[in-house]
This record gives structure tokens, C-alpha cells and sequence, in this order.
């Protein structure tokens, strides 16, 4: 059996192409469509890797990501955040500058939609080894 990723995103067809993706290329995958469903998932399943969109409801991606990297048992598992958000159209906001400046770590990857599938799939292999 494949590794086991998380794909957290609030839209359904972005959670569908990850997924598919994925899962064609050998990995098990389930999903979340918030940061609260996302983490009660990771805590009851833990993934090898978590793919994580920053933008959502009920729980941010931001807020998901501290929680997972100041959890003890969490923490270890690779992030790969991929996101629509993009720094050139909201030059005031950097996330991956923003993330690096808290309290927790940067996380393992950073990927902006609409995603390189060769890129993508290259980053998850190098995060999972």
C-alpha cells in the first residue's frame, strides 16, 4: 500500500483533482473540507503527509497548520501547503513569509494553484520518502 496523504481544501474539485492525482500515482488519500473535519481526521488516521489549503472556513489553514506543529504527536508529519492565494496579487500579505515568522516552523512545501502536476507529485515524493 501507497503512503497515506491528507488533502484539506474547502473546494470539492480541487479535493477531486488532488485526489485523483494522487491516487494514480500510488498514494491512499482522504479529505477534509475544513480545518476542524481536517484535524479530527489527521488525529484518527495519521497521514504521512498533508496537503493544505490556507483559505477556508470554519477552521483556517493557518490555524490548522499551528495546532498540527505545537501537537507532539503531530508535529513530524510534512505540510505541503497549496493555495490560490498568491503573493503577486496581494503583495501585502506574504504567507510563506507570514508562516515562517510565527511561533512554529515553515512548512515542508509551498505550491501555488493552479499546480504543476510534475512539480506537484515531485514535491510529495521528496516530502515522503
Amino acid at each position: 500500500m501507497g503512503k497515506k496523504i491528507m488533502v484539506i481544501d474547502d473546494e470539492s474539485d480541487v479535493i477531486t483533482y488532488l485526489t485523483t492525482l494522487l491516487e494514480e500515482n500510488g498514494y491512499q488519500t482522504d479529505s477534509a473540507k475544513d480545518g476542524v473535519e481536517g484535524l479530527k481526521k489527521i488525529k484518527e488516521n495519521k497521514p504521512d503527509l498533508i496537503c493544505l489549503d490556507i483559505l477556508m472556513p470554519e477552521k483556517s489553514g493557518i490555524g490548522l497548520y499551528r495546532e498540527l506543529k505545537k501537537d507532539a504527536e503531530l508535529k513530524g508529519i510534512p505540510v505541503v501547503i497549496v493555495t490560490g492565494f498568491r503573493g503577486d496579487e496581494h503583495p501585502l500579505m506574504d504567507f510563506k513569509e507570514f508562516l515562517n515568522k510565527r511561533s512554529v516552523p515553515g512548512p515542508e512545501g509551498y505550491m501555488e494553484k493552479p499546480i504543476d502536476k510534475q512539480k506537484f507529485l515531485e514535491m510529495i515524493r521528496d516530502k515522503i520518502k
